[in-house]
C-alpha cells in the first residue's frame, strides 16, 4: 500500500514539472514573439569580436565570431525553438574574427553568408571554408552601395569595399574588411571589422552617407582607425569598442578614448562591460542593463 502511494505521487510530481517546464517555455514563446526590438549583443570574446543580431521580426545574423569563448552568450540569446542564422558577415578572415563561426555553422542552420573573398591562407580559414562547402552554404560576396533587405524598415548598406577585391591578396587584411551599416525603423549602426584610416579616408572620399547612432569602432581601438574627421562624419551617440582585457597589443588606444571623449561620444567596452547589448525600440537607443 506505501509503494502505491508513493509511485502516484512520483507520478504527480513527474506531471507537475512537465506542466510547469511546458508553460516557462510557452511563455517564454509569447514574450519573444511580442518583442519588436531591435536588439544588438556585442559578445564579450575576449580580443576578438563577436556580433549577434536579432531583428524585430526575429531574424538572427552575425556579424564575425572570433572566439569560442562567446558561445554560451550566444546561445542565450538564440531561442530553443528557433536555431537558425539568418545571415552571417564574415568581415575579414583573421582568426580572431572567424573562430568561433566554425561550431557556430555545425551547430545552426545558417542560410547565407557574405564574404569578401579574398585569397588568404590559414589553418581556421581553410577549415571554415571547407565546412561552408560541406553544408553547401551560399556564399555571396559584397558590392559597394547595396542594400541587402532584412525586413520592413530594415537593411544593410555596403560600405566598404569600394571596388572588387575577390580573389586579390590584401597586403594589410584588416583594410580588406566588409564595412555595412545596418538602419532599422530609423536608428542606425555602422560595423567597421578592423577596417584603419586608409579605408575610412576613402569611404570619406566616396561621399556615401555614414552618419550613424551607434559605431562599433575599428580594428579593436587601435590609433590605426578612427580618424578624427571620420568620426565627426559618423557623428555617433554611442561608440562600442570590442577588446580582450589586458590584451598584448595595448588596444584600445588613450588616443582613441580621448577622441571619442572629446566628442562626446558614450563609450562602451567588452573589457569594462562585459557583453553589451544595444537596444532600439524605433524611438530611443539605450543600453540594456
Amino acid at each position: 500500500m506505501f509503494n502505491n502511494h508513493k509511485i502516484k505521487f512520483k507520478k504527480i510530481l513527474f506531471f507537475t514539472g512537465l506542466i510547469i517546464i511546458i508553460f516557462y517555455f510557452l511563455i517564454t514563446y509569447q514574450v519573444s514573439k511580442k518583442n519588436n526590438n531591435l536588439e544588438i549583443s556585442f559578445i564579450d570574446s575576449g580580443q576578438a569580436d563577436a556580433i549577434f543580431i536579432k531583428t524585430p521580426n526575429q531574424q538572427n545574423i552575425i556579424i564575425d565570431f572570433g572566439s569560442e569563448q562567446g558561445l554560451k552568450e550566444l546561445e542565450k540569446e538564440i531561442p530553443w525553438w528557433n536555431k537558425q542564422i539568418d545571415l552571417i558577415i564574415i568581415t575579414h578572415p583573421h582568426d580572431d574574427h572567424i573562430t568561433g563561426l566554425i561550431p557556430i555553422i555545425k551547430k545552426y542552420d545558417v542560410k547565407q553568408i557574405l564574404y569578401n573573398g579574398i585569397d588568404y591562407e590559414s589553418t581556421i580559414y581553410n577549415e571554415l571554408l571547407k565546412l561552408i562547402s560541406y553544408y553547401k552554404i551560399p556564399l555571396l560576396l559584397p558590392v559597394y552601395n547595396q542594400t541587402i533587405n532584412l525586413e520592413s524598415d530594415c537593411f544593410f548598406n555596403i560600405i566598404y569595399p569600394i571596388t572588387n577585391i575577390y580573389q586579390q591578396k590584401i597586403d594589410n587584411v584588416n583594410n580588406s574588411s566588409i564595412v555595412s551599416r545596418l538602419t532599422c525603423n530609423h536608428s542606425s549602426f555602422l560595423f567597421m571589422g578592423d577596417a584603419e584610416n586608409e579605408v575610412e579616408s576613402e569611404i570619406l572620399s566616396a561621399g556615401i552617407n555614414i552618419k550613424s547612432d551607434v559605431i562599433k569602432i575599428g580594428h579593436h581601438g587601435s590609433v590605426t582607425a578612427s580618424n578624427q574627421k571620420f568620426l565627426e562624419a559618423v557623428n555617433p551617440k554611442i561608440a562600442i569598442i570590442m577588446v580582450g582585457e589586458n590584451n598584448d597589443f595595448n588596444h584600445p588606444s588613450l588616443r582613441i578614448i580621448k577622441r571619442l571623449e572629446k566628442l562626446n561620444i558614450k563609450i562602451f567596452r567588452t573589457d569594462q562591460d562585459g557583453t553589451i547589448k544595444i537596444i532600439s525600440d524605433g524611438k530611443k537607443i539605450y543600453k540594456s542593463n
